[in-house]
């Protein structure tokens, strides 16, 4: 489980932090400006470390979201298996 945390919270942060340098500054009230989304991957981490499987999971879903990623297969593919680690409904469709 925690190689597939790894390797979904590294596609997720270099995604976001792509984002941000298509943004261009980012001003307060643009979807980017939102806390926990440059330094998720270290969130996420951190929640796994603290045994917070569940959070962890909250969060890279978050990140997901509000930045409006398009995930790799393999990056899906892990988070499809984290949402059965952590017993919630899985987020996605791999093949979407």
């Amino acid at each position: 489980m925690k190689a597939d945390f790894e390797t979904a919270a590294h596609e997720v942060s270099t995604l976001v932090a792509n984002a941000f340098r298509a943004a261009g500054p980012v001003a307060d009230n643009h979807p980017l400006a939102q806390a926990g989304l440059v330094d998720g991957h270290t969130v996420v981490l951190d929640y796994l470390e603290h045994n917070e499987a569940g959070l962890a999971y909250d969060h890279l879903i978050y990140m997901v979201v509000e930045a409006d990623l398009k995930l790799s297969k393999r990056c899906k593919s892990a988070i499809m298996r984290i949402a059965s680690y952590v017993e919630v409904p899985t987020p996605f469709d791999v093949n979407d």
